[in-house]
């Protein structure tokens, strides 16, 4: 398959989870400010869900440029992560209407957390079919824990949750520069 294929389909999956989320959003119950501040929650949680999926938009279409080859492994992790980047508008949505309540956090935070596994397994899949030596780097490890922990205790501390996961997400705005190490250089 061509790479410029997938990279289609995954912009076009992208582009409508963005629409689906926009959609969910409900406007204020009446024409005052106060309305529409009470939306806050709801406002944030969209926001963040959206930076996030530009970020991974973004790094989707650099890890992309590396790659030389298609095959299988690497069509189905896509797949998988498109599956899991699906969900963010119903947990934005949920997580928007309960901000504090430990299920919706908790979800809203897991489904970043996958969506990060599944990212990194699929940059991994590319980067060893390429025949080069995949190495995370500390801000990639730093990410994924962070979601991690989100995922584990964000219902419990969902403020703290929030404030930390949109500091390390806004941290990927600039895409890191990609480290590959020919596999000849690590033996």
């Amino acid at each position: 398959m061509e790479k410029n294929r997938l990279e289609a389909f995954s912009d076009g999956v992208l582009a409508i989870i963005i629409t689906i989320m926009i959609l969910e959003m409900k406007q204020p119950v009446s024409d005052r400010f106060s309305d529409f501040i009470a939306l806050g929650p709801t406002l944030s949680a969209y926001m963040l869900s959206f930076i996030f999926i530009a970020i991974y938009w973004v790094n989707h279409h650099q890890i992309f440029r590396k790659a030389r080859r298609i095959n299988i492994k690497i069509l189905w992790c896509n797949i998988i992560w498109l599956f899991v980047m699906s969900f963010i508008p119903f947990a934005t949505a949920w997580v928007g209407t309960y901000p504090t309540s430990l299920a919706p956090v908790s979800i809203y935070f897991t489904d970043m957390f996958l969506t990060s596994v599944a990212f990194h397994l699929l940059y991994y899949f590319i980067i060893h079919e390429n025949g080069e030596h995949f190495k995370l780097s500390k801000r990639n490890a730093i990410s994924l824990l962070v979601y991690l922990l989100a995922s584990l205790f964000g219902g419990f501390y969902p403020l703290v949750s929030f404030v930390i996961v949109a500091i390390v997400t806004c941290w990927w705005i600039m895409p890191e520069k990609i480290v590959i190490e020919e596999k000849n250089n690590c033996n």
